[in-house]
């Protein structure tokens, strides 16, 4: 179904964003970039994102700084913020293939939150995504907030209308305002939890049946 393709179809694309589009080395110039993004996030993850250096991802990658400077000529800046994109892609991409077999929009959404937020405390890029100080790797993401901000509202449209089929909405509910409503309290409560343990399914399943979906759905018996 749509649901099922749409957030995957369009994480990909986020992730793929950072890779070069001429294919006449049969791929070669993309594997390279990824082999270096995974040094790079090798790096972040061991030094922190401030200490991150051409020179430390080069000698991570196992490439020359000529290498490095071809597939990143913008230097450092271009490093992170292309790898950084390209960890956000993949982060999505994750959550949609984890949920993607999931019956209800309920049992979506907390386990979306639940592994997004074991994913982020795993992660230092993500989990540095929260730190205002790092304006770097916030500046960098700003070009694909939108991006992530409309394939999510069009996902839970769907899942929306989905359920509106199976008479698990309410009468009235608008299926375009809810989804919007959705998308930013999903993205508030993963960046600010404000109290709750979103690692734990019963309190997440509590947060979104009382939270997200409280005016939207049927109270459970």
């Amino acid at each position: 179904t749509k649901t099922r393709s749409v957030l995957l179809v369009s994480s990909t694309t986020l992730a793929s964003a950072t890779m070069p589009t001429d294919r006449s080395d049969g791929g070669q110039s993309a594997e390279a970039r990824e082999r270096i993004m995974v040094a790079a996030v090798r790096c972040v993850e061991r030094d922190g994102v401030r200490n991150v250096s051409m020179e430390g991802v080069a000698a991570q990658a196992g490439v020359s700084r000529t290498t490095l400077y071809r597939h990143f000529p913008g230097g450092r800046g271009q490093l992170v913020s292309e790898t950084a994109t390209w960890q956000v892609g993949r982060f999505w991409r994750r959550l949609a293939e984890a949920v993607a077999d999931l019956p209800t929009l309920e049992d979506r959404l907390v386990a979306g939150l639940v592994l997004g937020t074991k994913l982020m405390r795993r992660s230092s890029i993500l989990s540095n995504l929260l730190e205002p100080e790092l304006d770097e790797l916030v500046n960098a993401l700003q070009p694909t907030e939108t991006i992530v901000h409309q394939v999510m509202r069009d996902y839970l449209t769907e899942m929306l209308l989905e359920e509106a089929s199976a008479g698990r909405l309410r009468d009235g509910v608008d299926a375009r305002e809810a989804s919007d409503y959705l998308t930013r309290m999903i993205l508030s409560y993963m960046g600010s939890p404000a109290g709750w343990d979103l690692a734990d399914e019963q309190q997440t399943r509590r947060l979104v049946r009382t939270q997200f979906l409280g005016g939207i759905a049927p109270a459970k018996e």
